[in-house]
């Protein structure tokens, strides 16, 4: 059956061949054919020379990361029609983000752009609408299958479908005005009836992050009411994600939140910190704001971007938010959607919400030198793991990062840690052999990986990752890489047993494939290479793998 929906998924590949031994290449980047006539192009006498050999390296790494992400697409269908619940949630989450980094690599070939499109948009069809045994409502996917459900909804009801209401906006200086409309009805319909399990969950955790999140507003001079972003964007979930581009509180797309100085690396992702990611969307929305003059329309540009929105309004000559018909559908019911979850969050009581509110975040900081995992620094401050994890949410793999040198990273710690906790990590500074020695290695003309890994002798994987590396072809002449010269093995096997979990051994029998032991122990194909440092899918009778499995 597998082989099947491999086979099945790989329909969608599409392959393709170019004769010719080179090719040059135009930077027609640099012109808009759209804005610039023929005649007023500029001119420019320089071309790009790329052999075949690059070519062939890129649609090599294309290749490669499809087809783990189509196995992880086969493991995921697998594990939902057999009811395995878990393990279906797990691939799920594992798909998506092997989509997102899939989507990472720059697919200027309309080949590899469709394939990419056709398997993202099968991907979202299954879990979305065939996948039986995951709960949605739980996952980091949760706010994006409930936004499709939402305009699926919207716009499959008829003009008999909407009850009449009057409609008032409600205006307060220096507020956002409040419409209240059909379309806003509809979506409260909505809210109150199939989103209703959904919703609830938000209002619940309202209360903790209005706590945070309002005094960061109103330090940036934004209404209050820009909160109900971030409600309707990630439904308050720091793990909030969609299907291939945003994640987080306010949902950044990785470059978006880079220009407003929010850091990803394969350690932190300050898109799911709760501070850093209000203060940059603030920024962000008021440079939108700055632009359009209007809420609503900086709202549109928030989910579609400024262009689309500054292109719809020339075409419609229309500067009114809800005369811009031809926004994309989620536009058109994103600012009815803040509308809603106001009106909802504002009298919970009559809309059918029961609140019941979680408890509010209060911390101290303390700042931390060394790199150490958040199950060593929660023993100190007498707290779990998981509660580290909650203060400080922008850390992926549950352990602090490198530290450089006299910098320290800043960790929230619960109001009620360990009066011991100094001393504790004092004992635990003491101890040296878990921290990752680095070195900063500058690249020079006609280096690649492979002589720098041999140069320190460290594994070209451990550069990657310490590093956060999506094309291992693009290092630059003057590019800093941090070569971890010590430690580094422990400290990722740390951030792998993140979640209670312990290092087995397996030994391969005749027959056995990584796919089959990648389902044997509820993990991926892709991972079980990365711990074994694996190129291929060859294995051989006798030979020892390294699996992380839950304790």
């Amino acid at each position: 059956m597998k082989k099947l929906l491999i086979l099945y998924i790989s329909l969608l590949h599409i392959s393709f061949s170019i004769s010719d031994t080179s090719i040059k290449i135009v930077p027609v980047n640099l012109l808009d054919s759209n804005n610039i006539k023929s005649n007023d192009k500029p001119e420019y006498d320089t071309q790009l020379e790329i052999s075949m050999d690059s070519l062939f390296v890129d649609d090599e790494l294309f290749d490669l990361r499809i087809s783990d992400t189509k196995e992880l697409f086969s493991e995921a269908i697998i594990a939902d029609m057999t009811n395995d619940t878990m393990s279906a949630g797990y691939q799920f989450e594992l798909l998506f983000e092997a989509l997102s980094d899939l989507e990472t690599l720059s697919l200027e070939d309309e080949f590899q752009n469709l394939e990419f499109n056709r398997l993202l948009t099968a991907a979202i069809d299954y879990y979305e609408n065939k996948s039986q045994s995951v709960n949605k409502a739980e996952s980091g996917l949760s706010t994006a299958v409930l936004r499709d459900k939402l305009n699926d909804y919207v716009y499959s009801q008829t003009l008999e479908d909407l009850e009449y209401v009057e409609e008032t906006v409600e205006i307060i200086s220096g507020h956002i005005p409040i419409t209240y409309n059909r379309k806003v009805a509809s979506i409260i319909k909505f809210f109150t009836n199939q989103g209703k399990k959904s919703v609830q969950k938000w209002l619940d955790r309202s209360d903790r992050y209005k706590a945070i999140m309002l005094p960061i507003l109103e330090d940036e001079g934004l209404p209050p009411e820009i909160f109900y972003v971030a409600m309707i964007e990630s439904g308050l979930n720091p793990i909030a994600m969609s299907y291939a581009k945003a994640a987080g509180f306010w949902q950044f797309i990785a470059s978006t939140g880079k220009n407003y100085g929010l850091k990803k690396n394969w350690y932190i992702d300050e898109r799911s910190d709760f501070e850093k990611s209000t203060r940059a969307a603030a920024n962000y929305l008021k440079d939108l704001y700055a632009e359009f003059n209007d809420w609503y329309l900086a709202f549109a540009a928030y989910n579609c971007g400024e262009g689309r929105v500054r292109r719809v309004i020339k075409r419609h000559g229309s500067r009114d938010y809800w005369k811009l018909t031809t926004l994309p559908a989620e536009t058109r019911n994103y600012v009815p959607n803040i509308m809603a979850a106001i009106f909802v969050a504002k009298d919970p009581e009559k809309y059918g919400f029961r609140v019941k509110p979680e408890s509010i975040l209060e911390w101290d900081v303390k700042q931390i030198d060394k790199s150490v995992s958040l199950s060593e620094l929660a023993k100190c401050a007498n707290t779990t793991e998981d509660i580290l994890s909650l203060y400080n949410p922008e850390l992926r793999r549950n352990i602090i990062p490198p530290i450089e040198k006299n910098k320290t990273y800043s960790l929230r710690l619960p109001k009620n840690y360990n009066i011991s906790f100094d001393s504790l990590y004092s004992l635990l500074q003491e101890e040296k052999n878990d921290e990752v020695v680095f070195e900063i290695h500058r690249v020079r003309s006609g280096e690649n990986l492979w002589l720098i890994a041999r140069k320190y002798n460290v594994r070209i994987q451990d550069i990657v990752d310490a590093n956060k590396l999506q094309n291992t072809r693009y290092i630059r002449p003057g590019q800093r890489l941090q070569i971890p010269i010590s430690g580094f093995e422990k400290h990722r096997n740390k951030s792998v047993n993140q979640s209670g979990k312990k290092k087995i051994y397996y030994t391969v029998r005749y027959g056995d494939t990584l796919s089959g032991i990648a389902k044997k122990y509820y993990t991926s194909v892709r991972k079980i290479k990365r711990w074994n440092g694996l190129r291929s899918d060859f294995l051989r009778q006798g030979q020892k793998l390294i699996i992380w499995t839950k304790k």
